[in-house]
């Protein structure tokens, strides 16, 4: 007992702060996480939230509080907007939307200077403008996380409905749009039901006909109309505003969650990035849509009432049709959710699958794999498109439905009237023609409502299930001694699995390792012991026992003291990265106690670099200080990479450091943990990706002087610079097995002195002389201090947000991504050989997003046809609409024939006082034809209902086939792209056009040009009819058409920018949600989780303006087409009244019923039109990359194709080659001439960014030579094909590429071996037995980027993919650099046998590696500097390579 409290002194119960998580971070902490932490903040959090609501309300003037307020107060803010007229300005730069006075908002009058600023000058202002402060998406979100935190406390995470809590965030603005389409809908109707039922009938008393009280009706039908349009742009105002809040407060809020994620468990990136890309629409849609869903009910009752009241109970008939409606549309609803998930999943499958191919796109084309990808990604795309056919199928019934439904009852309750023996007059079949067609709008739009409010559910219930992910806890102890940083007791880690809880064994660490862990080479560790007594206090921890998770680290007791330097060593997959995971909070404690003290700064084994400057990368938000900079830069030698840049150190690094060497990304993410000036540095094995001597620069000049007083925890392979540190961990099999110093390991003979002994042995087998010098030295150990060479305030807080990042990028943190590193840099500013000087640009890389001007081309309609099937296609639907379209306007003709046919002229008996008498009736029902008319009024209403049927499954299946082929075709086409593309294209954009842009393709441009085509056929069909009953009421469309050509040429510009501009300010948001999560890691051991959210809301609210307007633009022009079609129904209706005694009750009645129909259907198809045009803007940009970009070279050249058997030899000729990687850029290989014999193996060794893999580069022609020639068996490589070259040669990468699959797929991903050639070239790697440890072996799952392997057995498996393909020519480029010496030597030795026949390129750091080459060509700024046998040079004292070698022997000794 009194041992262990002499052992728990050290821990105490944190109370405050953590170095993982500050409070703001751990506040709210959800329930499963431990309740005690909920408890201490309940009343922290009340405060909190007081200040809060202060800071908002002071920021913005709103009042964001969930507490309950009484009265009117409440709505006080929002309340201004009813004033008629407000004095208050918005600044310039924000929206005016939020100071408009009430008459300004009804009619969007704050939004003409922008539409006619937008016709005049483009709309490249727009980028500038902000949104109003109760637009930002920081406001809004804080509120919604609070009213969640409510929910979660309220009812458990089971049982809460994010769908609750997004009602209760906007239920005022939602009832208050629902109310306001409430009284919309309600003048809609009581201008026919009741005014125009009063004109019809006054029109068939020509002798009491009174023109002044018929000119007062049409008065009073235009102002009703009026006032329609008025009511309903007020809805949309208020649902348009609701949506963007609701919108920008989601993804916030989902943004927020992923940066305090711990793991992604299930989720994979994709995923998560379809999640903002596509959910957040579904948000939006819902709020916008949603509403108007009240609508239908309101009308219907209105529709039973009246329509009793004016033919008769018959028309419960009619009402009884709209009430089926509602349980069809409740089916309906039901099928598009079930649907919406079905597809979400293949989507986001998808996209995913699309993601990895592209950021691994050259590792794709080295090994001549796009076409298989290709396939792989059509058969996903095969699978989507099957369930989007049956979700359009659904959503064609139900839009086309609508529609019929008025058609359908006013058939049904005529014809039951009528066949009944109940006469019929025109006022009461028009009125009640113009009744159901007054309904039909509010039942019209319920199929998008529902569909809004289905599709909205399927997100909310997404969203909730990443908010309910575990956050990363912080470290539950905290220390007491001020000498120790980091203590373990008796701690055990694991990592989670995954849900599908596949079998991993704990070797494999886990099924579900977050892929964002950048460096987590998930091993199994335990702790060994450091000797060094603690004493815990007694708040023992609880440790988390649940089941989904694989224990990985076993009882680790160690204590690192302040100020020392401490390296980690072992065999690949010993859980060495993991670690230092553990120490980050990373993994899952499972009993024990951890415990940090300090910042912390992190490198990680595969460097996460941002697409922005050099220099942005290094102070990662932090205050430039000259001196310390330039001191941070040399410590990690990148003076000369810096000198040789295009713009120094503000050349613009690509994604992912996709234009820069292995090398120089580790030791920017190296200068970027220094400058940072932490208190901790945790060093996963950064010297791997540099050479000999810029590693012992670094060493010496970083870890041991500038970081001097710096507590560093160093994970290393390179097993010569341990001696110099403080102390060593081993690690084997998750557990630390042996510590101590190098003098103590190495007397111990234990697993240490063994790893020391077979490196040197190996290095002695490769250099007699050279192993004699290094076991002399084996013994020796650090003499000087540790010294800094710089000082310095820290400026933990004092950083600069604005200097983040680039706002064009995407920044993918995976090393994968680049498959074979670019050892030359491409931004090297030297002058080449032809005496060009860089561009002044050259130092810029990603290429702005391009933006197409002016309207859609023809060519990009043409294209989509094409896609569809032709012009014959096209013509055929456009047939069968005409044709259902005429059949249903023809109803109404038919109807007025009939009426005006009266009783045939039949001669009925009527009784005349007394008297009976025979007279002409005028009653329909007395016509000897009635059945005639009847069955040709049923069989129209048949027609109508087939043909709609017909031509919804029709179009369903021709738009879905444009889209799919668009689909497979441009994607094609962008695989064949050339590198260049892809180091200046950031993969989010990408990934934006086929996710974003291909689902407004497959599901809103379909169903936007279904309504446009629909309505367009109905107007035209209407004006016939008009023009039927009489010219004059062509006066009457004379305005309308005039005005429309002119708010065309003026203004649907403006809406079709909007819209071009919201995908391209799309792009950054979802390149950053992409970057944050492949960075996690970093972004919170740095602490920068804060600044990333602050440039999210920042990217969320500049897409907002955008956004927000092209929607609103929409319904400026609707209002002001609505506002014409009311003057153009009192124009129809005068001249109706002026022309009366030339015309019959029925014509005049079927007139009015058309002009009112067409006052809200011409407005609301032109919006279709402009709508449909501004979706092609996406056609357009996905059309882009079939039609823009260059491609590659042809795969296959037919007439000049190899043999089956070439190369035969192997043999490899350079003739003055020159090669550059793009060409504002200098020459990457200056006139390269060398030749290989054949199976020889060649080791090239040169500085990092000599040019080394440029030549790999130029062999694979992943960049295309300028000038000279390259030979393979004598023939030149560049007259062939790109599949016939690349599929003969084989590569194993620098940094190791693993696709999210089986290891099955990954070795052999189209199965072209058997099990026994795999587990035979598993056994070669040595990496069989950790495959077979595994519980499902061959078929285990592999997550993506393999982050359930370390890096080292990454790069095993690898190279065993390469055994497997054994081409004739084999690159290795540092493929070892990640592995432990022992493991290295007896992968050198697999590599000897295996490839002896094989002609061999090595590129190697370790020169030890290339000892026992039959050549070494050395690289000096793109060219050949030495080109011959080991031998002859290292006997040559001048030689280059002679001084690499001795700089290595210089390294083991004290500095």
């Amino acid at each position: 007992m009194d041992d262990k409290q002499d052992d728990d002194a050290d821990f105490d119960t944190i109370t405050a702060t953590s170095p993982l998580k500050s409070k703001e971070d751990t506040d709210g902490i959800p329930d499963h996480l431990r309740e005690e932490e909920e408890e201490e903040n309940d009343d922290s959090d009340s405060d909190d939230a007081g200040l809060l609501d202060l800071e908002c309300q002071m920021a913005s003037g709103l009042d964001l509080s969930t507490r309950q307020k009484r009265g009117i107060r409440k709505y006080r803010h929002a309340l201004n907007s009813l004033k008629p007229y407000r004095t208050a300005k918005a600044p310039k730069d924000e929206l005016p939307e939020a100071t408009a006075g009430f008459f300004s908002l009804l009619t969007y009058a704050w939004l003409t200077p922008i539409m006619w600023k937008i016709y005049k000058k483009g709309s490249g202002f727009i980028t500038n403008m902000r949104c109003s402060d109760k637009n930002r998406a920081e406001i809004n979100s804080e509120r919604l996380e609070k009213l969640w935190k409510e929910e979660l406390k309220r009812k458990g995470p089971e049982k809460a409905s994010f769908g609750w809590v997004i009602f209760r965030a906007v239920r005022t603005r939602l009832f208050f749009g629902g109310i306001t389409f409430v009284l919309s809908v309600s003048f809609s109707f009581f201008a026919p039901a009741i005014v125009l039922n009063r004109l019809l009938k006054i029109l068939s008393d020509r002798e009491k006909f009174d023109v002044g009280y018929g000119v007062m009706l049409v008065i009073i039908i235009s102002v009703m109309e009026f006032c329609r349009t008025l009511m309903f742009a007020l809805g949309w105002i208020t649902n348009y505003t609701t949506g963007v809040r609701l919108r920008a407060a989601t993804l916030s809020l989902i943004y927020k969650k992923i940066l305090k994620l711990r793991s992604l468990k299930n989720k994979s990136v994709g995923e998560l990035v379809n999640l903002c890309s596509n959910d957040g629409q579904r948000v939006f849609e819902a709020a916008a849509i949603g509403p108007l869903l009240i609508g239908g009910p309101v009308v219907l009752l209105y529709g039973v009432v009246y329509t009793v009241y004016l033919i008769g109970p018959w028309a419960l008939v009619g009402s009884a049709t709209y009430l089926a409606f509602y349980p069809f549309m409740a089916m309906i609803s039901k099928l598009t959710a079930y649907y919406r998930r079905k597809g979400i999943k293949i989507t986001d499958k998808r996209v995913r699958m699309m993601s990895e191919l592209l950021t691994c796109i050259k590792l794709i084309k080295m090994y001549a794999w796009e076409v298989p990808f290709t396939k792989k990604i059509s058969g996903i795309r095969s699978d989507e498109r099957h369930i989007l056919e049956k979700a359009a199928i659904v959503q064609g019934i139900s839009t086309s439905s609508a529609p019929m439904v008025p058609v359908m009852a006013s058939a049904f309750v005529i014809l039951a009237h009528v066949l009944t023996g109940n006469d019929l007059t025109a006022a009461q079949a028009f009125t009640l023609l113009a009744v159901f067609n007054s309904m039909r709008f509010a039942l019209g739009v319920i199929p998008y409502a529902v569909r809004a409010i289905a599709e909205a559910l399927v997100s909310f219930t997404r969203c909730k299930s990443v908010l309910l992910m575990e956050d990363i806890k912080p470290h539950a102890s905290q220390i007491t001694n001020p000498d120790h940083v980091i203590v373990l007791k008796k701690a055990s880690f694991g990592w989670d699995a995954s849900s599908s809880k596949e079998g991993n064994n704990m070797k494999a660490k886990s099924i579900f390792i977050l892929y964002f862990l950048l460096t987590v080479a998930n091993g199994k560790s335990k702790n060994g012991k450091i000797e060094e007594k603690q004493r815990l206090q007694d708040n023992e921890e609880v440790a988390d026992t649940n089941p989904d998770v694989i224990q990985t680290l076993t009882d680790l007791n160690f204590v690192l003291e302040k100020g020392k330097l401490i390296g980690v060593c072992g065999s690949v997959g010993c859980g060495k990265s993991s670690l230092i995971s553990a120490v980050m909070g990373r993994m899952v404690l499972l009993s024990g106690k951890v415990a940090v003290k300090g910042s912390i700064a992190y490198v990680s084994q595969q460097a996460w670099i941002m697409n922005a400057s050099a220099r942005e990368n290094i102070l990662f938000g932090q205050v430039y200080d000259e001196e310390k900079y330039k001191n941070v830069v040399h410590a990690c030698s990148l003076e000369e990479d810096f000198k040789d840049f295009v713009d120094g150190d503000m050349t613009e690094i690509g994604e992912r450091g996709i234009n820069m060497s292995g090398g120089q990304k580790q030791r920017i993410s190296l200068a970027r943990a220094v400058y940072a000036d932490k208190d901790v540095y945790l060093l996963d094995d950064p010297l791997s990706a540099v050479d000999i001597h810029v590693g012992r620069h670094i060493f010496s000049q970083c870890l041991i002087k500038c970081l001097k007083g710096k507590t560093i925890l160093f994970v290393t392979h390179q097993l010569q610079y341990l001696s110099h540190c403080d102390g060593i961990i081993v690690m084997n099999d998750g557990q630390m097995i042996e510590s101590g110093k190098h003098d103590e390991l190495t007397k111990n003979n234990g697993e240490y002195a063994n790893l020391i002994t077979t490196y040197y042995s190996k290095e002695e087998s490769d250099s007699e002389e050279e192993g004699e010098e290094f076991r002399e030295r084996l013994g020796s150990s650090p003499k000087s201090p540790r010294k800094r060479t710089f000082s310095g305030t820290r400026q933990r807080n004092s950083y600069g947000r604005e200097r983040t990042m680039s706002s064009t990028s995407n920044h993918s943190q995976r090393g994968a991504a680049n498959g074979v590193d670019r050892q030359i840099s491409t931004m090297s500013a030297m002058s080449d050989n032809s005496g060009k000087q860089p561009d002044q640009n050259a130092g810029k890389l990603i290429v702005a997003e391009e933006k197409a001007k002016g309207k859609v081309t023809a060519s990009t309609y043409w294209n989509y046809v094409q896609s569809a099937g032709g012009i014959c296609v096209a013509l055929f639907v456009f047939l069968i609409y005409l044709i259902s379209v005429g059949v249903q306007s023809g109803t109404s003709w038919w109807l007025s024939y009939w009426i005006n046919q009266g009783s045939g002229n039949t001669t009925v008996e009527m009784m005349l006082g007394n008297t009976t008498v025979n007279r002409t009736s005028t009653n329909i029902r007395h016509n000897p034809d009635i059945n005639f008319y009847a069955m040709i009024y049923g069989l129209c209403i048949v027609v109508v209902l087939f043909s709609t049927l017909f031509r919804t499954f029709l179009f369903m299946k021709v738009t879905l086939h444009a889209s799919s082929k668009m689909h497979d075709t441009i994607f094609r086409k962008v695989l064949s792209c050339p590198m260049k593309f892809f180091d200046t294209t950031p993969v989010g954009r990408i990934i934006n056009r086929f996710s974003s842009d291909m689902d407004e393709i497959d599901i809103r441009l379909p169903g936007s040009a279904e309504v446009f085509l629909m309505n367009i056929l109905t107007i035209i069909f209407a004006l016939i009819s008009i023009c039927y009953v009489s010219l004059w009421f062509l006066i009457a469309l004379v305005p309308l058409i005039a005005t429309f050509i002119v708010l065309n040429v003026i203004f649907t510009s403006g809406v079709r920018e909007l819209k071009r501009l919201d995908a391209t300010t799309r792009s950054p948001l979802l390149s950053h949600v992409t970057a944050s999560i492949q960075g996690i890691s970093t972004i919170h051991a740095f602490g920068k989780s804060q600044e990333f959210l602050d440039r999210f809301y920042r990217l969320m609210d500049t897409n907002s303006v955008p956004f927000f307007l092209f929607y609103s633009s929409n319904r400026w022009l609707a209002v002001r087409l609505d506002l014409l079609s009311a003057l153009v129904i009192g124009i129809t209706g005068l001249l109706v009244i002026l022309t009366y005694e030339s015309m019959t009750p029925a014509l005049a009645g079927m007139a009015m019923a058309f002009a009112i129909q067409m006052t809200g259907l011409f407005q609301f198809t032109i919006r279709m039109a402009i709508d449909t045009e501004a979706r092609f803007v996406s056609v357009e940009r996905l059309q882009h990359y079939s039609k823009e970009v260059e491609s590659e070279a042809p795969a296959v050249i037919k007439n000049n194709r190899p043999i089956s058997t070439w190369p035969h030899d192997g043999s490899i000729s350079f003739k003055k080659v020159k090669m550059r990687y793009r060409e504002n850029l200098p020459y990457a290989l200056r006139g390269v001439s060398f030749d290989v014999l054949p199976r020889e193996k060649i080791g090239i060794v040169g500085r990092s960014g000599s040019g080394k893999s440029s030549l790999g580069v130029a062999l694979f022609r992943l960049v295309e030579a300028d000038s000279g020639t390259i030979f393979i068996d004598k023939m030149d490589i560049s007259s062939i094909g790109l599949d016939d070259l690349r599929s003969k040669l084989a590569i194993i990468p620098q940094d190791p590429v693993l696709f999210v699959g089986t290891v099955r797929y990954n070795l052999d991903p189209f199965q072209q071996y058997t099990d026994p050639q795999l587990w035979d070239a598993l056994e070669k790697c040595h990496i069989k037995e950790t495959i077979v440890s595994l519980e499902q072996q061959l078929d285990s799952p592999v997550v993506e980027n393999g982050e359930n392997f370390s890096v080292g057995e990454r790069q095993l498996m690898c190279l065993a993919r390469a055994l497997l393909r054994h081409s004739k020519i084999l690159m290795l480029d540092e493929a070892t650099a990640a592995i432990d010496t022992e493991t290295d030597a007896l992968v050198q030795t697999t590599i000897k046998e295996a490839f002896a026949d094989c002609t061999m390129l090595i590129i190697a750091h370790r020169l030890n590696t290339v000892l026992n080459c039959s050549r070494i060509l050395v690289m000096e700024d793109g060219k050949i500097v030495e080109y011959g046998t080991p031998s002859s040079l290292t006997s040559n004292p001048k030689s280059k390579f002679k001084m690499m070698l001795d700089a290595t022997e210089g390294q083991h000794e004290p500095r």
